[in-house]
């Protein structure tokens, strides 16, 4: 009885460290991109895109043209937010969003 204790307790472990190890893998990034001379406004459209397989594709695309309607000058700024990595490591990132936001 004391063994197939030892075994569930060792398996709980296990399970607690791979999953600790997902969200601790699943980290924030921010990547920001100036076209022009960047936002002069307080505008702005934010829209997830969604990729596959570690990044290898994509099941949407967001189009930042579309996004900074017509403006010139404009920030786009990348980032994959708390939620967006603990999404991507409970799916072990065969599937994950990543925020895309244009200001103007």
């Amino acid at each position: 009885m004391l063994k197939n204790t030892l075994k569930k307790l060792q398996t709980g472990i296990v399970a607690l460290f791979v999953v600790g190890l997902s969200i601790v893998c699943t980290g924030c990034f921010t990547q920001s991109i100036v076209i022009g001379s960047g936002a002069a406004g307080a505008q702005e459209e934010t829209a997830q895109t969604w990729f596959v397989a570690w990044g290898l594709g994509n099941l949407s695309q967001t189009s930042i043209p579309a996004m900074a309607k017509g403006a010139n000058n404009y920030t786009v700024t990348f980032q994959r937010t708390f939620v967006d990595g603990l999404i991507y490591g409970i799916l072990q990132g065969l599937v994950g969003p990543e925020t895309v936001t244009v200001r103007r």
